[in-house]
């Protein structure tokens, strides 16, 4: 018997559903378990970060500037809408 980490949940789902997840699992080089573990846990904790990432971010880090810039200081350049001609040959 395999050593396994976890508990077993057991749900009964249409069989289109599970050959679905199998091709997604098997598309992302995962087996069928560990797929729907990652689809658990987006569920209940949020998406994730990308694999290799790290969140360095913490209780004290500092919001990014464009979020605590004003909005007509970071826009100042910009140009204004010029809407198109309605005479148009």
């Amino acid at each position: 018997m395999a050593n396994r980490k976890g508990v077993f949940i057991g749900a009964y789902v249409p069989n289109e559903l599970k050959e679905s997840l199998r091709r997604r699992a098997a598309a992302e080089h995962r087996t069928l378990s560990q797929e729907i573990t990652r689809i658990l846990v987006e569920a209940v904790h949020g998406k994730g970060l990308p694999a290799g990432s790290v969140d360095r971010r913490n209780d004290t880090t500092i919001p990014r500037r464009r979020s605590t810039d004003p909005p007509t200081r970071r826009r100042a350049g910009d140009l204004p809408y010029i809407p198109p001609d309605s005479e148009e040959k």
